[in-house]
């Protein structure tokens, strides 16, 4: 089961919506997930399937994107693991990305 995830920074203004993991019926071929695009430095949610051989992006569920999550609450999709809070921030560069769940999907 995916999930519908509400990034916001407790910095700045940056906010972002994004989907966490595939869905019943795609998983296999499409798994979102968030990160960052090496060469911009945009935020995207990417399928990581098409995308893990290329080396275009640091994932989120990395420990460079991670820093302190004070509350100790994963989401979790497979053996992904997001922080809910102490991400790294794209448009300010502080680790104060959160990440609040918005709803399940199917």
């Amino acid at each position: 089961m995916g999930k519908f995830i509400e990034a916001k920074c407790g910095a700045c203004n940056f906010e972002k919506e994004f989907n966490f993991g595939g869905n019943m019926l795609d998983f296999k071929t499409n798994n979102p997930v968030p990160a960052i695009h090496k060469i911009s430095g945009k935020f995207k949610n990417v399928n990581y399937l098409k995308h893990k051989e290329k080396n275009d992006y640091i994932y989120y569920f990395e420990d460079l994107l991670k820093g302190d999550n004070t509350s100790g609450y994963t989401f979790q999709d497979f053996d992904f693991f997001l922080n809910e809070n102490g991400n790294y921030c794209p448009e300010c560069k502080k680790f104060s990305l959160n990440f609040n769940l918005v709803a399940f999907t199917d």
